[in-house]
């Protein structure tokens, strides 16, 4: 098994650092604190029923984000979609 960055994170709280791609355009519903690192978004990984989910450290997440993921990589995928759309890149991963 080859070993991936992925792999390596073991943390049930990973916050998901956000970029703005073309300052021109615009970024939909999202609260721009985010990116200045004011409002991290979290993923984190609900211990009982073993599922991910996203969370702001404060605020209400945009309808489309409030669902919860059976892995990371499923996650990671849509979120990076839904991101893409709005002219949004995720940077980083803090595990």
């Amino acid at each position: 098994m080859a070993i991936s960055p992925e792999s390596k994170m073991r943390s049930p709280d990973r916050v998901l650092v956000l970029n703005v791609i073309d300052p021109r355009e615009k970024t939909g519903l999202i609260d721009p604190q985010v990116f200045t690192g004011n409002n991290p978004l979290h993923a984190k990984r609900d211990d009982q029923a073993g599922l991910w989910y996203l969370q702001y450290e404060h605020g209400i997440l945009p309808e489309p984000l409030k669902q919860r993921f059976t892995s990371f990589k499923a996650l990671l995928k849509y979120s990076d979609d839904y991101f893409k759309k709005r002219n949004i890149a995720i940077k980083e991963i803090k595990d």
